[in-house]
């Protein structure tokens, strides 16, 4: 049975004073919404690639769900508040035996990890989580509200600042004590993301500031706005774009309302109505067979989410970090590139480390939990944190049906 712990007290978020926006990126989305405003009410009766409406699916029993138990790890549910909505995570938690191995008698280390665009729990962090446990240390992988395990509606709404906030509720919530002190030490906390929510790391560890995260792991990750908004117009035209702007507009007005979501894709080829479209190549890793989700994933993501996207620029925050980073980025992401990248390790100065790798974006985070490849992620989270024993462990009983969605 699933253990639910009460948080003492319900996170509260700290937000930065310095605008994670520009003006000329204002200017942009001023002027493209003002373009499409009147298009909005006009086009979607002849919109045939929106879904509206999306149900959660409380009852199937999915295995990849259960609690694990091995000489090297447990793992069991958990669950904490975020702005009065109930999030679920999986606490992985290293056995007697590995902690013996470690030989420091204190509680370890706690990673805690969240997934990136549109994404769960159950959809690749598990490889990286196990191996990190059999390490050494705790691990806390959470949904964010409307996703997966997670309270909270609309489902799949990808809103950057609420998934800030649902990043600060689950370290004050460990640092509160429910996880047990005995169990995690939560003076020595790292935050793992990856893509989108590698820059959610990183704007959270700028907000919490170094008293309460102590190291971060961005993987590929989402730096700025304004650079994706000019790949989107590039690659799309302004037509297109306008589509996609016009049904976030009216999905925008039908929250407003109360009417059921405009959903799109969160992820389809050249030409199709999606968030993200993807190469040929990657589409078919992306369309593999994979089983079924928590909550009943769909490809789908709320359209509103395109309104407020521009006003994410991860990288203007990374100067007001004060632990160390690690950064792991490919020199084949076309979707969050490598050259942002090091432009934020650069600012952050000498506590980050920057590890290149031959990979494009979804290519990356499927290889990233090779173990030749995340040993040195177990290393610099053992020189900075201390108690890990640098030896990753093989795949679990479970890493298959735990494979990413997105390859």
């Amino acid at each position: 049975m699933p253990t639910k712990i009460t948080m003492p007290a319900r996170a509260q978020v700290i937000r930065s004073r310095k605008p994670l926006i520009s003006s000329r990126a204002t200017l942009i989305g001023a002027v493209v919404g003002g373009a499409v405003m009147g298009g909005a009410i006009m086009s979607l009766p002849w919109e045939d690639e929106v879904v509206y409406g999306m149900d959660r699916d409380t009852t199937t029993v999915l295995e990849h769900l259960q609690p694990l138990s091995n000489e090297k790890y447990s793992r069991s549910t958990v669950y904490f508040d975020s702005h009065s909505v109930r999030c679920e995570a999986w606490f992985y938690e290293p056995s007697v035996q590995t902690r013996r191995d470690m030989d420091l008698g204190r509680a370890p280390p706690v990673v805690v990890m969240a997934h990136g665009l549109g994404s769960q729990k159950d959809m690749g962090l598990h490889p990286y989580a196990e191996q990190f446990a059999a390490s050494g240390l705790a691990v806390l992988a959470f949904d964010y509200r409307g996703f997966g395990g997670s309270d909270g509606w609309p489902r799949h709404d990808v809103n950057w600042r609420k998934h800030l906030e649902d990043w600060e509720a689950a370290v004050e919530w460990v640092r509160a004590g429910g996880l047990g002190t005995s169990r995690v030490d939560p003076s020595r906390l790292a935050l793992w993301g990856v893509s989108y929510s590698g820059g959610h790391v990183l704007c959270t560890a700028a907000s919490l500031g170094p008293d309460r995260v102590k190291v971060v792991i961005a993987n590929e990750p989402y730096l700025q706005a304004q650079r994706a908004v000019t790949q989107l117009i590039q690659e799309r035209g302004v037509l297109p774009l306008a589509r996609a702007l016009a049904v976030a507009m009216n999905d925008k007005v039908r929250g407003l309302l109360g009417l059921p979501p405009a959903y799109i894709k969160l992820i389809g080829r050249k030409g199709e109505l999606a968030l993200l479209q993807l190469s040929d190549e990657e589409m078919e890793q992306v369309q593999r067979p994979t089983p079924a989700r928590q909550g009943g994933w769909r490809n789908l993501t709320t359209a509103r989410m395109l309104l407020g996207a521009a006003a994410y620029s991860p990288i203007t925050m990374v100067d007001q970090i004060r632990v160390p980073v690690l950064m792991v980025a490919g020199t084949k992401d076309d979707v969050c590139p490598v050259g942002l990248a090091r432009e934020a390790v650069a600012r952050i100065g000498p506590k980050a480390r920057l590890i290149e790798r031959p990979h494009a974006h979804i290519e990356l985070h499927r290889h990233g939990a090779d173990p030749e490849n995340l040993k040195p992620v177990i290393e610099f989270l053992q020189e900075q944190l201390g108690g890990v024993v640098v030896d990753a462990a093989p795949a679990g009983p479970l890493a298959h049906t735990a494979e990413s969605q997105f390859g």
